[in-house]
């Protein structure tokens, strides 16, 4: 009797944990149809990685019905993705001709002509077309993203029932919610996209698998998974990539089983299916470009990877890889606070910890955590064997194997610190909240009118056509090679202009351009021909690269042309006339000093001015003067050398006046400067004075050699 209560009670046990695990999972998934949700309103349609040219491809098949012939160096609505296989395309086509075709596509696809793809640091100019969409294509897009969503339901499902099947249920809902809260997986999910079709498609293989390693074969899993292998093979190239570790498992099955049978079923049904589903799409590449998997002439349509691939270059292109498995959003382009995928290595490195040990502790696991984690290095190698080929170092890519990944991060996670590995979902979740909202949609949402000038702004003024120029932000400091120039420029907009202008910005440091900014106004999100008069705050970061430039006073020069023309549009004073340039004041540009060094030069000792600059040497040169300063505290403005020749009456003979390249108000303490004074050499009733003044007073800095009258030391002496 009291046996009897005891099973009882256990089972009741045991349906309140599956109850329970249940409504987490069901709760888990309208988490993510919202989440998923979120990202795709926050991506304006057309703007997800790729899907320009994923909706392209679904156009093409949706009004041709027929597939394209590749030819590298031609331009086309589809570009590369006209070298994947077909299966999702055709799909999204016949969901495209069920609700209507678009017939504003073409004018969906506007250019952004300034467009930073692949340019995570670069502010602005993150859309790639121009802006609002179409109707009609918007229409289709969305469409196309909920089918992804779809997909990613069932991706979530096989996940959560891949761990199930290796671990408790406890590590399935942590592996399904690292799935479905990853920002990354959400942002390609919500989009147009043929990746979703195959991630789904091998996660449910990924699951059959497991359960065939568990309990062998039968006649309905065996067919199911080769027509899946086929389906998936038809949707993308990483589908045939689970075909080797089927054909392992299934040999380690059939002999621990003794089952030749259940193998011969499985190898039978997964050729059949092959070849009646998938085969004639790999033989018509063969047949068209020569090669069966058709991926030289993707990457030829792509962009061919210029030079050898090596480890030196997969190792430098890892951190776009890592990065990408977490969040790398837009045209590749938008990327979150780098903190986050710091948090995640380190969650990545605690989970392969917890793998070794839980491989330690539980031999019956080893094999199937060798399984999976087999399924994950040839994920790799087919990435990295792709990107050898074209730019495409992207961890997005090993999604397919999302299954694996999954599964294997929660029960190394939960195998090392058990129930604290909660925090990590907890964490995926609330940036998957935020990123849309502070990351995405910021990036594409045009300015607002302002109701005036802020005070902190530096009033201006110039005349372009339809929009003035009124004023500027800047930060008054020093840049160096590697940073950016932040500038904030606001336009007063008379009236919409008949065509789309772009802006140009430059910063100059004395004749040379270091830096350059060339944009549609608002960071690419506003169009001249359509914005509404007002005053718009339009803010930018001007990248310095590395640049053989001499340090300087730094100026901002802004203008205005017709990119497809090139004409440039001339800027107007107040009363009309004409300007020749617009020039901004904005700090300083200098790369470190260089040590100071006195060959050639009379050194000079114990003269200091103002106790923050003192001469250090001199030279006289056929008909300049040549001073070596330096910076021994940060002096608090802009300071001029004086250099005077005067006769023995004490009378002005020459003078050679000149600030320092780089203004003083910039100088850093230990730092060393020449300043070059046209001068020549005094006659022998003669002496030179040097001394440094403020230009706006003529308020000399005060020499710290009483000896010296006017704050002025006399050379020579």
């Amino acid at each position: 009797m009291i046996a009897s209560s005891r099973k009882y009670g256990s089972h009741v046990r045991n349906l309140t944990l599956q109850r329970n695990a249940t409504l987490y999972l069901v709760g888990l998934l309208l988490s993510f149809v919202g989440l998923a949700t979120l990202f795709a309103s926050a991506t304006p349609p057309l703007e997800a990685s790729d899907e320009l040219w994923h909706v392209g491809m679904v156009y093409q098949l949706a009004t041709t019905g027929e597939l394209p012939i590749q030819v590298p160096g031609r331009e086309t609505l589809w570009e590369q993705e006209g070298s994947q296989p077909p299966l999702y395309y055709a799909l999204a086509a016949a969901i495209v001709r069920a609700i209507g075709l678009p017939d504003d596509f073409e004018a969906a696809r506007q250019p952004n002509p300034h467009a930073q793809a692949g340019q995570p640091h670069i502010v602005g100019s993150k859309n790639l077309v121009l802006h609002p969409t179409p109707p009609e294509t918007a229409r289709v897009v969305s469409v196309g993203r909920w089918l992804g969503i779809a997909l990613g339901l069932i991706t979530v499902s096989a996940v959560y029932s891949t761990a199930r099947v290796v671990a408790s249920q406890r590590v399935a809902l942590l592996a399904a919610a690292i799935t479905a809260w990853n920002p990354m997986f959400l942002f390609i999910t919500a989009s147009v996209n043929n990746d979703n079709l195959v991630i789904a498609l091998n996660s449910v293989i990924i699951w059959l698998l497991v359960l065939l390693n568990r309990d062998g074969f039968t006649v309905r899993r065996a067919l199911l998974i080769g027509v899946l292998v086929a389906l998936a093979s038809l949707s993308k190239l990483s589908g045939l990539v689970l075909v080797p570790v089927i054909v392992i498992v299934a040999l380690v099955v059939a002999i621990r089983r003794r089952d030749l049978r259940g193998l011969f079923i499985l190898g039978g049904g997964m050729a059949a299916s092959w070849l009646l589903i998938a085969a004639w799409w790999y033989v018509r590449n063969l047949q068209l470009y020569g090669e069966l998997f058709g991926t030289a002439t993707m990457a030829a349509v792509a962009g061919a990877r210029v030079g050898a691939f090596t480890v030196g270059t997969a190792l430098a292109e890892f951190e776009g890889f890592r990065i990408a498995y977490w969040g790398w959003f837009g045209a590749v382009n938008i990327v979150t606070h780098p903190a986050f995928y710091i948090v995640m290595d380190a969650v990545t490195g605690l989970a392969l910890v917890g793998l070794i040990v839980s491989a330690w502790q539980r031999r019956d696991r080893r094999w199937t955590i060798a399984l999976l984690g087999g399924i994950v290095v040839l994920g790799m190698g087919a990435v990295i064997a792709w990107t050898a080929q074209t730019y495409a170092s992207q961890g997005r890519l090993l999604f397919p194997y999302v299954a694996a990944i999954s599964t294997l991060l929660a029960l190394g996670l939960w195998t090392l610190v058990r129930r604290a590995a909660v925090i990590v979902p907890a964490l995926l979740v609330m940036v998957a909240l935020a990123v849309p909202l502070l990351t995405i949609a910021p990036a594409y949402t045009p300015p607002r009118p302002l109701a005036g000038l802020p005070a902190s702004a530096i009033p201006v003024y110039a005349r372009y056509g339809d929009v003035e120029l009124v004023g500027y932000e800047t930060a008054d400091q020093r840049y160096a090679p590697g940073e950016s120039i932040p500038i904030t420029v606001y336009w007063r907009v008379i009236q919409p202009s008949a065509r789309d202008l772009s802006l140009w910005l430059h910063a100059i440091s004395g004749e040379a351009v270091i830096g350059k900014v060339d944009s549609y106004p608002g960071g690419g999100t506003l169009r001249t021909s359509t914005w509404e008069p007002g005053l718009y705050a339009d803010r930018y970061a001007i990248p310095i690269p590395t640049v053989d430039a001499a340090g300087g006073a730094l100026r901002i020069q802004v203008g205005w042309w017709d990119y497809p023309t090139g004409t440039l549009i001339t800027p107007q004073d107040a009363t009309g006339s004409t300007l020749s340039s617009v020039m901004l004041d904005a700090g300083a540009f200098g790369v470190a000093a260089p040590a100071l060094t006195l060959d050639g030069m009379t050194p000079v000792d114990d003269v200091t001015f103002g106790g923050v600059i003192a001469l250090r040497g001199t030279r006289q040169e056929s008909d300049h003067l040549l001073l070596l300063w330096e910076a021994i505290g940060a002096p608090d403005g802009d300071y001029t050398v004086f250099v005077q020749v005067l006769d023995e009456a004490g009378q002005l003979v020459a003078s050679g006046d000149g600030a320092p390249d780089l203004p003083t108000r910039h100088w850093r303490s230990g730092e060393g400067f020449i300043t070059r004074h046209p001068l020549l050499p005094p006659g022998a009733d003669q002496r030179v004075i040097v001394g440094w003044y403020r230009p706006d007073d003529f308020m000399r800095l005060p020499l710290n050699r009483a000896e010296f009258s006017d704050n002025a030391y006399r050379l020579g002496v």
